[in-house]
């Protein structure tokens, strides 16, 4: 009833027979659809009332907008729901989504049009054949996952192929933002059908000399290894033309985008080779921070051949111990960037935070993220492909410094704001 006002109702009555003419937006007219609940309400009609009713729903862009803020239309505060503010980074599928979430615990029943937050993990895609109508034998794609925002409920998101790549880079540890009805899954227990993903952050008010970290840490006696390195904006005219206008990925934030290289891909086993980052305030690129990491085993022959880092180039490197102490202090206060950041750079940087008792609690940008929910049509989004489709440079790929300032090209092209 909240997305329905009198004026958008038309009634007619002819003897015992009723009209109804109900005018909606794009969103609810497609919910209303979705759900069947015409059907529903004739029914309920037809009970209630000695009548015969014929319901006509109209979608109307000017009826109402895409989503309405609850706790402005609930009619007392003893009834509001209980709701938190998060940060929509980017859209994933589905129209934005504005409303603040409501936490999992408060929604333990059946409901509609519920809008829920938290970090995803047991991504899974599976498909089934569509057994009727006009589409019957299609394979059709679904993807099953958990959302936990400190409560957990399972959810089940069914998808067009036009929207399978982008699902397909969600990442386990991704916040997202989602909204779409609970009900009774086959499991006999409350399901999360999802209809609208944006990819989100939870919003926290930030001191000025306070980090992102559950906790602040005592540096002092921490002998440092890594001294970054200021940027002066004369090295970098090449890369940005002025008066630029960046989003709100970008505007007023410190972000520090980074990568690594590694003796392998398990983040539980391998171990680091080299950190490369550069920080960017407020749009402009200011520092950088480059290092080697000697590892405790010798670097395969196929990770040399590839990275070109070899055990003479580390061998009088300092120790991840030390590194990822200067590191977090590098990225104290700032947003974590880059490329497949969550699938693999950050797993290796939060095992080793956690081996010398730190914890990055920063907020992240996957910019594989930002690319595969661009307008970018590409056959793969590695970091080189993207780089080449936006006419930028990557000169000594997979070394971590020239990564991580391709990745920061990409990054800040992909949050510019178009010119209407």
């Amino acid at each position: 009833m909240p997305y329905i006002f009198e004026k958008n109702i038309e009634l007619s009555r002819e003897n015992e027979e009723v009209s109804i003419k109900i005018q909606l937006n794009k969103d609810i007219f497609a919910m209303i659809a979705e759900l069947e609940l015409k059907n529903q309400l004739l029914s309920y009609l037809n009970q209630k009332f000695i009548a015969s009713f014929a319901i006509e729903i109209e979608e109307n862009e000017e009826t109402v907008p895409d989503e309405i803020d609850a706790p402005d239309i609930l009619p007392s505060a003893s009834n509001r729901i209980e709701r938190y503010e998060v940060e929509v980074l980017k859209k994933i599928v589905g129209s934005e989504i504005q409303p603040k979430p409501e936490f999992i615990k408060n929604n333990k029943k059946p409901k509609s049009m519920v809008i829920l937050a938290g970090r995803i993990s047991n991504i899974v895609k599976k498909t089934f054949k569509i057994k009727k109508g006009k589409k019957a034998g299609e394979e059709k794609a679904f993807y099953t996952f958990t959302l936990d925002d400190g409560d957990k409920i399972e959810c089940i998101y069914f998808c067009s192929k036009t929207n399978e790549k982008v699902m397909d880079s969600l990442q386990n540890d991704m916040f997202l933002l989602c909204f779409g009805d609970i009900n009774l899954g086959l499991s006999g227990n409350n399901t999360y059908y999802v209809k609208k993903i944006s990819w989100a952050q939870k919003k926290e008010k930030i001191e000025a000399n306070q980090s992102f970290s559950e906790n602040i840490y005592d540096y002092s006696n921490h002998k440092q290894v890594v001294f970054p390195e200021k940027i002066e904006f004369s090295a970098q005219t090449f890369l940005f033309e002025n008066k630029i206008n960046y989003n709100e990925n970008v505007k007023g934030k410190t972000i520090v985008v980074f990568d690594i290289e590694t003796t392998g891909l398990n983040s539980e086993v391998d171990e680091i080779t080299e950190i490369g980052a550069v920080k960017i305030v407020d749009g402009t690129i200011k520092e950088k921070f480059s290092t080697f990491v000697k590892p405790s085993k010798p670097i395969p022959e196929e990770v040399t051949a590839l990275t070109h880092i070899t055990d003479e180039m580390v061998k009088d490197a300092p120790s991840i111990k030390d590194v990822i102490y200067d590191f977090k202090a590098f990225c104290d206060n700032c947003v974590l960037c880059g490329h497949n950041v969550v699938g693999f750079d950050f797993k290796f940087i939060k095992k080793a935070a956690e081996n010398n008792g730190l914890h990055f609690k920063n907020q992240i940008i996957d910019t594989l993220v930002l690319a595969r929910t661009s307008s970018l049509r590409l056959a793969n989004y590695k970091l080189g492909t993207i780089v080449s489709a936006l006419g930028l440079t990557l000169e000594g790929a997979h070394r971590a410094y020239n990564d991580a300032l391709a990745t920061a090209q990409v990054f800040l092209e992909l949050s510019k704001v178009k010119s209407k």
